[in-house]
């Protein structure tokens, strides 16, 4: 039986794998193949190809609750003097308490995710984060709990 996959089954089937390897990215090409229902050789040539596009960038250890209940985390918001953000983006890229940088709009510039082992690392990182030339003024809020992550 000879099956044409059109677009939008192609774009099923490729968000079908996505989903299963958001819950397991270590899942074996087997396994997944089983679970889509799929030949095994399908499966690795859509992931061959989703990586070559750039959909699937890498595969990641995510921290589990545990390891992230023994961090600190806060978001700093920050504004950035005029043609400055390059070189604070430099600066902030070195820092390990920052976990993740991103641009926005509206009054701030950047939002940085950061991550630290205490208050204390915290509040050096925050220190070291604020000393950066170009950095014109923050806004911290320190994340109490985690609801739901995606």
């Amino acid at each position: 039986m000879t099956m044409i996959m059109n677009e939008k089954t192609t774009n099923d089937a490729d968000e079908a794998l996505i989903a299963l390897l958001r819950e397991n990215a270590r899942a074996s090409t087997a396994a997944l193949a089983r679970k889509l229902g799929l030949a095994r050789s399908t499966v690795q040539s859509r992931l061959e190809r989703l990586e070559r596009n750039g959909v699937i960038r890498g595969y990641t250890v995510e921290l589990g609750h545990g390891a992230r209940a023994r961090q600190v985390q806060a978001h700093a918001m920050i504004a950035v003097e005029p043609q400055q953000q390059h070189s604070v983006e430099r600066k902030l890229r070195a820092m390990p308490a920052v976990a993740t940088l991103l641009t926005v709009s509206g009054s701030y510039d950047l939002i940085a995710m950061l991550a630290a082992e205490s208050t204390e690392a915290l509040d050096a990182a925050l220190d070291e984060l604020r000393a950066c030339p170009g950095v014109k003024s923050t806004t911290t809020s320190i994340v109490l709990s985690r609801r739901f992550d995606r």
